[in-house]
């Protein structure tokens, strides 16, 4: 490895992970392209993690260890831009992993067309039988960033991403540390819009690990409220990216209704964000927007009518 600066500097936050740390952190050293740091975030675990990690430290001079106090997945990413010094940067979570020859073939495609982001594909991986639930494989040749998210078939979570750094860098790119949701798909929305060349390959590299503990299968109002206004203001700012948007903050109201939690304050949000029916893929966000033009209260208990049927069925 380059005793200055790796190709690569991998950041993985983490979090009551001593579960399946191993196989995360297993999968990045294993790679057949040697030349990368390991950024471990300890976020203040209450289990082996952190200890785990300072284990890794001590065999392994390409990793290194930040302790911290428990602050969120975001404030533990922040440490770890803090801190790279890599020229590309790879986000992992600690309940995900990587394949093999991911390295290799990634950094060899983002030097030889000189991006800024490169999109690896990825799986769906159960955590119930290991089964494959899905696999997102798209490929795009590199392109200018305003043509890569008007296709529309981008990746939006930090997962199977390489970022070069003086994006990050140049324009002091950080995850909003007062999100629980949604603070990767805005941390990479800004970094695509600060980016030159992006390109996505088909190869499939990254596994995602479907926790049933993830912030995303256990939302709250408040964080659906906070990430949704915040979704909506940089929409605003950003129209480019209204698509997207219009999809997570439709998303997020169906979750709600689902849930059967207080939708009342999503319902000016959802009013405000004008959602166009055109950007919508599921037949429930289809349903909400198109009952919504004669009564919000109504497409609410569509929508419910609609999942409670499904589910039956």
């Amino acid at each position: 490895m380059n005793e200055t600066t790796p190709k690569i500097s991998v950041i993985v936050p983490v979090y009551k992970a001593e579960a399946y740390l191993h196989r995360c952190v297993d999968s990045i050293l294993a790679q057949t392209f040697q030349d990368f740091e390991v950024l471990l975030i300890d976020d203040g675990s209450p289990d082996r993690s952190g200890e785990i990690c300072d284990e890794y430290a001590r065999k392994d001079r390409r990793v290194r260890v930040f302790h911290k106090e428990n602050g969120g997945v975001s404030s533990a990413r922040n440490v770890g831009l803090d801190n790279t010094v890599g020229e590309y940067i790879c986000f992992v979570d600690p309940d995900d992993w990587l394949d093999g020859n991911c390295f290799e073939h990634c950094i060899r495609l983002a030097e030889r067309h000189h991006l800024d982001i490169l999109q690896f594909s990825y799986k769906m991986i159960s955590s119930i039988d290991g089964n494959v639930l899905s696999v997102r494989d798209y490929e795009c040749n590199p392109i200018n960033w305003e043509t890569f998210v008007k296709a529309d078939h981008f990746m939006v979570c930090v997962g199977g991403q390489f970022i070069r750094s003086t994006i990050v860098r140049r324009w002091y790119l950080r995850f909003d540390e007062n999100l629980h949701l949604a603070e990767d798909q805005l941390f990479m929305m800004k970094t695509m819009s600060k980016s030159g060349k992006i390109a996505q390959t088909k190869c499939v590299y990254y596994n995602y690990y479907q926790n049933p503990n993830s912030a995303t299968h256990n939302s709250r109002e408040e964080d659906i409220l906070r990430s949704s206004r915040a979704l909506l203001d940089f929409g605003e700012r950003n129209p480019i990216f209204k698509p997207q948007i219009d999809r997570m903050i439709s998303t997020f109201y169906v979750t709600l209704l689902a849930s059967h939690q207080n939708a009342g304050m999503m319902k000016s949000i959802y009013k405000e964000a004008r959602i166009k029916i055109k950007n919508l893929n599921f037949i429930a966000l289809k349903l909400l927007r198109i009952v919504s033009y004669l009564n919000l209260e109504i497409a609410g208990k569509t929508v419910l009518v609609y999942l409670r049927l499904r589910k039956l069925s």
